[in-house]
């Protein structure tokens, strides 16, 4: 099945987005391409967060479940880092996937040939265009500038690789110069995806929308948009580049990546399916486990928090929202934990009621009167003051015998 076709686990009734007023009063300026994509980059930028190195063996893991999730494609790495990335490049390419499977290049033709070496279908050629980093690393005029992108440009193209070009720090450049390079290399027809990156992380939805919006007007090339998470934008600046049109996102499992990260790959295929309809044809249901896979290969902690695979996702402990929650689901969560490989937990604590106790007892297979209920419910909060923590269910068995047998 290719992941045009994979589509998400079916949620319980339908999608919240076409029951929200506030969602369909603001779509009229929604421009979602036909076919939106994801280019996912968990093993390149998601690698260069620093103190994470992935071995090739664990790349090619990863790799795995990432073609199973239905991921359009997979940048596998920067071969010129070292000979590791090359053999995980090479492994990844010759593992048989579905995926599409791209690196990275600086633009120089040894780093091109490097890509060719392992057999990747693309090459990803970044050359900065931000003024700052113009003046700062290349030291190059606009003139060089442009015959540098059609140089390298062409001369992968020569050799058989898809080019998808990126003129990083693509937020703090000019876009006259931008709308001109892009332009250039359309006419010689050298490209076949234009990336645009917030290198630094500093753009906001509508800066990301209209850039989207403006390229769009210079090139029929697809595009696609690469966000860090310095404001903690990525993913609200990764939607909004979809939302103008952009066809492909570029995204990491867990928002791994440099500095403070990147657009989280779950947050962005979840947000976009649960609340604007648009399937990134992935298996959704997925996400959780690979999730995991990613923090244990990565040595990077998920915080509990963390938004479709946090393991406080679907955790509840407050009495209200409890006994709301055994009623009707969706009073306090927005869509079922199966689409994303989630259970729900009912947890014990200072916060808890009489509906939490109820719970835990029956799944216990414990029958109390409503006085012993009453007894354990605060043994539960006491226990929870005195430790600052949950308790535990072998802590709750102890209080249940011991309320039982007194």
């Amino acid at each position: 099945m290719t992941s045009e076709t994979r589509k998400p686990a079916a949620a319980a009734g339908k999608p919240l987005w076409m029951t929200s007023p506030f969602h369909h009063a603001a779509s009229s300026d929604l421009r979602f391409a036909e076919t939106v994509r994801v280019a996912d980059c968990t093993l390149r930028d998601g690698e260069q967060q620093a103190g994470v190195v992935f071995t090739a063996a664990e790349k090619l893991a990863i790799a795995r479940e990432l073609d199973a999730l239905g991921v359009y494609e997979i940048e596998a790495g920067t071969p010129s880092v070292s000979p590791q990335d090359c053999e995980a490049l090479a492994a990844i390419v010759d593992a048989g996937l579905t995926a599409k499977v791209s690196a990275l290049a600086l633009a120089r033709r040894q780093d091109i040939d490097l890509v060719k070496g392992c057999g990747a279908w693309a090459v990803r050629l970044s050359l900065p265009i931000g003024y700052l980093q113009r003046e700062a690393k290349l030291k190059l005029d606009d003139e060089a500038y442009l015959q540098k992108a059609i140089e390298v440009t062409s001369y992968a193209r020569e050799l058989g690789l898809n080019v998808i070009f990126s003129p990083y720090d693509t937020t703090r450049c000019d876009m006259a110069f931008l709308l001109r390079v892009v332009e250039e290399l359309t006419a010689r027809g050298t490209v076949d995806r234009i990336r645009l990156v917030d290198t630094a992380g500093c753009a906001t939805p509508q800066a990301i929308g209209h850039l989207v919006r403006e390229v769009k007007k210079a090139t029929p090339v697809p595009l696609e948009v690469h966000c860090h998470n310095d404001f903690g934008l990525a993913v609200a600046n990764t939607i909004a580049g979809a939302a103008a049109g952009a066809e492909y996102l570029s995204v990491t499992m867990n928002g791994i990546g440099e500095r403070s990260g990147n657009a989280s790959l779950e947050e962005v295929a979840v947000a976009l399916f649960v609340l604007y309809g648009v399937d990134l044809g992935l298996d959704t249901t997925m996400l959780t486990g690979l999730s995991r896979l990613v923090e244990e290969l990565s040595g990077v902690p998920l915080q509990r928090h963390k938004a479709i695979v946090g393991r406080n996702s679907f955790a509840h402990e407050s009495g209200t929202v409890v006994a709301g929650v055994l009623k009707q689901p969706f009073t306090a969560e927005p869509f079922v934990p199966d689409l994303v490989g989630q259970t729900r937990e009912i947890v014990l604590g200072k916060k808890s009621g009489a509906a939490s106790i109820d719970v835990k007892l029956s799944q216990l297979g414990y029958t109390v009167t409503d006085a012993q209920r009453d007894a354990l419910l605060k043994r539960v909060k006491d226990e929870a003051v005195r430790t600052k923590s949950a308790v535990s269910e072998a802590a709750l068995i102890a209080m249940v015998d011991e309320v039982l047998a007194s």
